[in-house]
């Protein structure tokens, strides 16, 4: 049993999952944008990006990214979205199935009016929540830009999306 427990420790700590110690949501963010998702007429999240500062200067700066769902989405929908947008943004296969076996570990079944938080430190360390409570950590730096990427980069999918958040449109 304690041999079971600490490989699945080692696992995890190889994909970058930490145990949970709770890092707090950072309360002293101001907002940079927000916007909504749609896809053709159904509202899927309304989106903030926050930083300290209030300005978007990089993706590798402090950031908090909140995504309040306007409908009911399960773990597994939100898995095979980010495996879809990591696959379109060319992350290699290794780190998608590493970091995915960790999403799996922290994720829940999303509802609607529920929100999913993700918290890039100055280390670049990402840190989510799950209506602001704490769900646990993935200390990657590569893993913290390629989600940040799925919104913030400049070959998003949703490039009006990111034109918002980062606060270089007021649409």
């Amino acid at each position: 049993m304690r041999i079971n427990r600490l490989l699945i420790i080692l696992v995890l700590a190889m994909a970058g999952l930490t145990p949970a110690l709770a890092k707090p949501l950072p309360q002293e963010m101001k907002l940079i944008g927000e916007a909504e998702l749609k896809v053709l007429w159904f509202r899927v999240y309304n989106a903030r990006l926050e930083s300290p500062q209030g300005d978007f200067i990089s993706a590798s700066m402090p950031l908090l990214l909140t995504l309040e769902y306007q409908r009911d989405i399960s773990k597994q929908e939100l898995l095979e979205e980010t495996r879809k947008q990591w696959q379109r943004a060319g992350i290699e296969p290794y780190d998608q199935t590493a970091w995915l076996a960790s999403l799996t570990e922290l994720w829940p079944d999303i509802r609607r009016n529920d929100s999913l938080g993700f918290y890039q430190d100055a280390d670049g360390d990402g840190h989510f929540y799950y209506n602001q409570r704490y769900l646990g950590s993935i200390r990657n730096s590569r893993f913290s830009r390629a989600f940040l990427d799925i919104w913030l980069s400049e070959n998003s999918d949703f490039p009006q999306l990111t034109q918002q958040l980062t606060g270089r449109s007021s649409e």
